[in-house]
C-alpha cells in the first residue's frame, strides 16, 4: 500500500511541553503525550537528557534546564521522524511488479473435457 500526503501546505506540529515531577530533583517533560526527556539534580546543577538519554546540558537553574530542552525537542522530534519517514521508504517496493493472473491451458474449457 502507497500512501500520498495530499495537504498542499506544510503542517506545523504544535509542541506543547508537559512537565511532571516524579520524585524528588527529577521533572520528565512530555510533548504531545510522548516521553521528551528528563532534568536530574546531580551535584548541585541540573543535567538535561533528551528522549534518548543523551545528555544535552548542564543548567544552574530549573528554568534555565526546562528551556535547554524544550529548545532541543522540536529537533529531536523531527529526526525521529525523519528515521521513521526512511524505514517506510525501505519497506515499500521501489517498482510495481506485474499482476500474474490465471494461466491459459489449452484443451481445457470449464465443465468440459478436453476433446469431447
Amino acid at each position: 500500500m502507497t500512501l500520498f500526503d495530499t495537504r498542499s501546505e506544510p503542517v506545523e506540529a504544535t509542541a506543547e511541553v508537559v512537565w511532571s515531577a516524579p520524585d524528588t530533583n527529577l521533572w520528565v517533560a512530555t510533548i504531545n503525550g510522548d516521553y521528551a526527556g528528563m532534568i536530574e539534580f546531580t551535584d548541585g546543577h541540573f543535567v538535561v537528557r533528551d528522549h534518548a538519554a543523551s545528555v544535552i546540558a548542564t543548567c544552574s537553574s530549573i528554568p534555565a534546564a526546562q528551556n535547554a530542552l524544550a529548545s532541543h525537542a522540536p529537533s529531536a522530534q523531527a529526526k525521529a521522524h525523519e528515521a521513521l519517514s526512511h524505514a517506510i521508504a525501505a519497506l515499500a517496493p521501489s517498482a510495481a511488479r506485474p499482476l500474474f493472473g490465471r494461466t491459459h491451458r489449452p484443451g481445457y474449457l470449464r465443465g468440459t473435457a478436453a476433446g469431447t
